[in-house]
Order: structure tokens, then sequence, then C-alpha cells
């Protein structure tokens, strides 16, 4: 994953916009649900707090998340034997 980390830092309004650039349409509730704290504190993805209180994520890893997704598929595509 460290590969991946750009150190371009972005907060929840830009991270939607990377999501819309990708063709992933995803709502503000959505964005928010996976910085929503569980019970021990832990987020669903690595947003943190920056020196003035914003949570910011790094660009490399949302991408990340869908190019590796995108890339199982493809695995799992063609170990099916559906590639034409």
């Amino acid at each position: 994953m460290e590969g991946n980390l750009t150190g371009r830092y972005m907060d929840k309004k830009e991270a939607l916009h990377l999501l819309a650039s990708m063709n992933v349409n995803w709502t503000q509730r959505q964005i928010d649900w996976t910085a929503e704290p569980d019970a021990e504190g832990n987020r669903k993805w690595p947003w943190f707090l920056d020196a003035k209180g914003l949570l910011r994520i790094d660009e490399g890893f949302i991408r990340a998340q869908f190019e590796n997704r995108q890339i199982q598929a493809l695995k799992k595509w063609q170990n099916n034997g559906l590639n034409l």
C-alpha cells in the first residue's frame, strides 16, 4: 500500500471529485461512511485529522482501492475462462 501513497492529501469534497473523475459516482453519505469511526475509533478508510483538525486522506489510497478491485475482477474473469 505504501507504494500507492502520493503525498497529495484531500478532504471529503475533493475525494468525491476524484471518485467522480474515475466514474465512481458516490454520494456525500457514502464518503462520510468511510470516515465514520466504529466503536473502537477505527475508520473504514485511513482518514486522519490534519493540523487544522480537518479530515484528510491520501489520493493514492483512493485510486488504489478501485484499481485493485478492477485487477481482481480481471483475474477472476480470466480464471473463469470467460475471455473471448
